[in-house]
This record gives C-alpha cells, sequence and structure tokens, in this order.
C-alpha cells in the first residue's frame, strides 16, 4: 500500500453499529468494491476504482472501547499501479470523506443501511469463506494489510 493516510476516530455508538454503517457505506458507493468482510471481527477491505487517480484500498476495522466503537480506517493506493505524485493528496481525501460518510450514517444525517454479508474475501474473482478475522485472507494486494489493523482488539 503506497502512501498510506490513517484516521482512528471514536464513535458515541456501540461498534457493531459503527461497523454497520462503515459496511452500509461501502455497500451504498457506486465505485467501492468489498475486498474481504468478515462481520464479527468488524474488518473489511474495500477496492475504490476511480477515473482520475490511482485505485485506492480501504482497510476498515472497528474496535470497542468502554462499550463505545472506534474506527479506524487506512488508506492508501494499490501497489500493483504506477506511482503517482498525488497519491498521498487523494488518500488523505478519500479517508477523511469515508469517515465522515461514516459518521453522518451513524448519527441518521445520511443514512447507509447495510445489506447483510456472509463473512469472505474475494480471490481471482471468487468468493471463498473468511473464517478467522485474526488471519489475513489471501486477497493477493501485493501487501500485508492486517496488520494496519492489528492493534485493534
Amino acid at each position: 500500500m503506497r502512501a498510506p493516510h490513517q484516521i482512528d476516530t471514536p464513535f458515541p455508538a456501540p461498534a457493531d453499529a459503527v461497523f454497520d454503517s462503515a459496511l452500509g457505506v461501502v455497500q451504498n458507493t457506486k465505485n467501492l468494491q468489498i475486498l474481504a468482510v468478515h462481520t464479527q471481527g468488524r474488518r473489511l477491505v474495500a477496492l475504490e476504482k476511480s477515473k482520475m487517480s490511482n485505485p485506492k484500498i480501504f482497510v476498515v476495522g472497528v474496535d470497542e472501547q468502554d462499550g463505545k466503537g472506534q474506527l479506524h480506517v487506512v488508506v492508501g493506493s494499490d501497489p500493483r499501479t504506477r506511482k503517482a505524485l498525488m497519491d498521498g493528496k487523494f488518500n488523505k481525501t478519500a479517508a477523511g470523506k469515508y469517515v465522515e460518510a461514516v459518521e453522518a450514517a451513524v448519527s441518521g444525517a445520511a443514512p447507509a443501511p447495510s445489506t447483510p454479508v456472509t463473512n469472505h474475501y474475494v480471490q481471482k474473482k471468487n468468493q471463498v469463506p473468511w473464517e478467522d478475522p485474526t488471519v489475513e485472507p489471501d486477497i493477493d494486494l501485493g501487501f500485508s494489510w492486517l496488520g494496519l489493523v492489528a492493534h485493534m482488539h
């Protein structure tokens, strides 16, 4: 992952509700595609295909602190693409917009209802069950991403 930008945001809502909104935002955003999701582990990896910039990878995790959800988002450029001068700026903007969308979904200002989804990851266009959220699924991204959210739990 190139030029990663991380945002950690506490929420007044329970962790499951925050993850539900985080998933809903991905499902309701046209150019975001789920690469991996584990609902009980509150982990999510998505790919954003953009016309004007390199594809971005979103690594999302939600943990619980004192009964409240803490959202962790890391957005970086897909390492399989050529480096671009504006990668860092675009990643920072994308991370900020994603966090704002989750905040709006949690507060009810801009609902993003999620659709129930089985725990899975995508491998060569096939969905493979993702059993253990502490084990990184092989989604062939060319980098290890579980460590980005490993400080959670």
